[in-house]
């Protein structure tokens, strides 16, 4: 796989948050791929296992942002087996609050497929927004 493809996997899997469909995410993840939102959240670890993130975050992303994130990209890097993509979102939280928040998120390839996504982001807005 060339570091394009690469991209637009990582791409691909980060659309798929707007209205995640397990299905989409299956074909795009290791079978031990693993998912860290890297801000320190009370009650927020890290999934592991690609049945534990299918059973998972579809559900809480649906919950959590009803209308989808709104999210756009902005720069996206690939070297290696490595991806990193700045975003940002403006959408409405399931709470009614206003959310608009910006991301780094790091991609990691084993072959054609993620192994693993962190999420870097501004943990106070999401403390701000769901946790007051």
């Amino acid at each position: 796989m060339n570091l394009e493809q690469q991209k637009e996997r990582a791409l691909t899997f980060l659309k798929n948050l707007e209205k995640p469909d397990p299905k989409a995410f299956e074909d795009l993840i290791t079978d031990d791929f693993e998912f860290e939102m890297m801000g320190r959240l009370p009650g927020i670890q890290p999934m592991r296992g690609k049945d534990a993130f299918l059973k998972a975050m579809p559900a809480r992303l649906k919950a959590m942002f009803p209308n989808g994130l709104n999210m756009k990209f902005h720069s996206t890097i690939a070297e290696g087996p490595h991806v990193a993509i700045q975003a940002e979102s403006d959408t409405t939280a399931g709470n009614g609050k206003k959310y608009a928040n910006r991301y780094h998120f790091y991609f990691l390839f084993k072959g054609d497929k993620i192994a693993l996504v962190r999420e870097y982001n501004d943990v106070n807005h999401v403390r701000e927004v769901f946790m007051s």
